[in-house]
């Protein structure tokens, strides 16, 4: 316990040491269900840029341990950080870190033997390209998450819209539905402010729907 508190105190104000504002260190990130040792926070002081696990000596079973918790931890909280491992250390910091980003979020078996070779960071990135890092990826996300949703909506309306139309077909000509061009106005109309929140702009012959931008 004593080697815990000791290397956390030590990477804490080593961080600080190299321009980590004070209010980005977060200790116990997260909820009651699920927590992270060490989170270095963006300026907005809520998104994670990247998450540590402070650690006793190394060893092949604490780093499967290690990997293990901030997989778990970026599942939980739907995250893509820099994830890396605090090992207690004799050197001058008083502490090593390993970085397993590549491990935590590669299916592929972990190579412990590989990690126990590696060297430790010599020095932390810098906070502005680590949060400039992290604005890169969650836009990405953002984008990814989008076209996702569009991709749902296109294929939703493949399958909805000609069962519609027949339907409606089905119904005009047996008399029990007119067609007429008020209703497919309405019709219309009803489709586009369905769908306008996922496109920028929606084109019906020759008239043009546009949603502002920023929203």
């Amino acid at each position: 316990m004593e080697l815990y508190k000791n290397t956390e105190e030590a990477f804490v104000n080593y961080l600080k040491r190299h321009g980590y504002p004070d209010e980005s260190i977060s200790l116990e990130w997260g909820t009651t269900q699920c927590a992270i040792d060490i989170a270095v926070l963006a300026s907005d002081l809520i998104t994670p840029v990247a998450v540590y696990e402070i650690k006793g000596r190394k060893t092949p079973e604490i780093i499967r341990k290690g990997i293990d918790q901030l997989k778990r931890a970026v599942k939980f909280f739907d995250i893509t950080v820099s994830c890396n491992l605090v090992f207690g250390s004799d050197n001058a910091t008083g502490f090593e870190v390993i970085d397993v980003t590549k491990n935590v979020y590669n299916d592929e078996p972990i190579n412990i033997s590989e990690i126990m070779e590696s060297h430790p960071l010599k020095k932390p990135i810098s906070y502005g390209i680590m949060q400039a890092g992290a604005t890169s990826k969650a836009i990405s996300k953002r984008i990814k998450n989008k076209q996702e949703k569009i991709d749902r909506i296109k294929w939703l309306c493949w399958l909805l819209f000609p069962l519609l139309a027949i339907v409606l077909l089905l119904l005009d000509a047996f008399g029990k539905y007119q067609i007429t061009a008020l209703r497919l106005a309405v019709i219309g109309a009803t489709v586009v402010i369905i769908l306008i929140p996922f496109f920028s702009e929606i084109t019906l012959k020759d008239v043009t729907f546009k949603r502002k931008s920023g929203n």
